[in-house]
């Protein structure tokens, strides 16, 4: 009896044992519990996000959010923020693989389904500690949108055009899923993405109005913030985000870390603008070729995850948590194409080295710095696009219009399991 109910929840019981174990690290640094609070605290006094706490980005609605973790001591706060964000990440991880499930004609096999598992979880790993290390909060900001894209997959598009519009309103880089909708059609979800979105940025407004200033909450935040990282207020509060930075892993980064936006703005801003318009081009055409179907999403979704990545002003390495789709997908896909098998392998073991193994602790300080300075994350994350054009190109190839057939959930495949085209 003890021995059938620890092979089935033997999982659940590995997850309990290492939340306890790793619980001492989340704590240990408490910068999140201390920021998210204290942006609450200045919405209750009516102060200005952006004056009361300089470290506060985010968008005004999540700190109207964070009002109920405001009063509690510091060691309640670490210890519901540490469950919100183990609960958001199990659901991320179900999530993408309902959605990439989705994605194949053919279900996976038990086996196929245990390597799935393992080489995601191989993947992503270290994205995963880095949401916990920095108590971030791109976890639950990604439920939201995940649990946007798996309605969308069920048909559900009002409430997939809500779950989008919301995890903008969190994080303003999904936003890029508005003019996806409207592309693919699916103009009930762009709709209700619309309402949501400028109701929930403007929410906090309704409830309090910030002193000394003729703009509520979300204006002085697109203003001060969103503004300021586009170059609209080139002095305003957020202007660290202009110039080389190590830290920064997007597209941005990468470029001004060979060509100093604070002494060669012109030539910065004319490169990262080309390139920028590249990688748009390179991203819109692999999605013009995939068809109007939820079978599609898993594809489509990874692609504007990793623009995302790419196209933000700033990208940390906990937004990197965004992977966990892309991975999966890839590595699904990759179950029922032989003819990608051998570059699937290469491309993931890239990834895989840049991504991950290049930031490891085991490489020491010295090489993560040298791989940081030649935008190893972003080079990873970019060199994926390679196995999606592969899928992509070759199935309108071969099926025309058609990329993928949709795939029911239940039960399991009897076929003959392929070779694991991810390494």
């Amino acid at each position: 009896m003890y021995s059938k109910i620890l092979s089935r929840y033997w999982p659940w019981l590995f997850i309990l044992i290492a939340a306890a174990a790793y619980y001492p690290r989340f704590v240990k640094i408490p910068a999140g519990m201390e920021m998210y609070p204290q942006a609450a605290a200045c919405m209750l006094h009516g102060e200005m996000l952006q004056t009361c706490d300089i470290g506060f980005s985010y968008p005004p609605i999540f700190a109207l959010l964070m009002l109920p973790l405001e009063p509690m001591p510091l060691w309640l706060r670490n210890l519901a923020w540490y469950l919100i964000t183990i609960g958001a990440t199990i659901g991320l991880f179900k999530l993408s693989e309902m959605i990439a499930r989705r994605a194949i004609a053919i279900p996976l096999s038990a086996f196929e389904l245990g390597w799935l598992r393992f080489l995601v979880l191989l993947l992503t790993s270290k994205l995963v500690l880095a949401v916990f290390e920095n108590q971030a909060y791109d976890a639950l900001v990604l439920f939201v949108l995940f649990c946007g894209l798996a309605a969308i997959v069920t048909g559900r598009e009002a409430w997939g055009g809500a779950g989008l519009a919301f995890a903008a309103a969190l994080k303003a880089t999904p936003l890029i899923f508005l003019p996806y909708l409207l592309w693919k059609r699916h103009f009930v979800a762009a709709a209700v993405f619309v309402v949501v979105f400028i109701g929930a940025s403007f929410l906090p407004d309704l409830f309090f109005t910030p002193a000394g200033t003729t703009h509520g909450y979300f204006m002085s935040w697109l203003r001060d913030v969103a503004g300021a990282s586009f170059g609209v207020v080139p002095h305003g509060a957020y202007a660290f985000w202009a110039g080389p930075n190590i830290m920064n892993h997007s597209i941005h980064g990468l470029v001004s870390l060979n060509i100093d936006e604070t002494t060669h703005r012109a030539l910065n801003h004319a490169v990262l603008y080309a390139v920028d318009a590249v990688f748009v081009i390179v991203v819109g055409t692999l999605i013009t070729f995939t068809p109007r179907r939820p079978e599609s999403i898993a594809i489509d979704g990874s692609l504007l995850l990793i623009s995302m990545l790419m196209l933000s002003p700033m990208t940390s390495r906990s937004h990197y948590v965004a992977l966990i789709l892309p991975y999966t997908a890839l590595i699904a896909l990759g179950f029922r194409d032989n003819r990608t098998r051998n570059l699937g392998r290469a491309v993931l073991a890239a990834s895989f080295i840049l991504v991950t193994l290049s930031g490891n602790d085991l490489v020491g300080e010295g090489f993560t710095d040298w791989a940081y300075r030649h935008s190893a994350m972003a080079l990873g994350t970019l060199v994926l696009l390679i196995y999606f054009a592969a899928l992509v190109i070759g199935r309108y190839r071969q099926n025309g219009s058609t990329i993928v057939a949709p795939a029911p959930l239940a039960g399991e495949g009897s076929a003959s399991i392929p070779s694991i085209s991810a390494g």
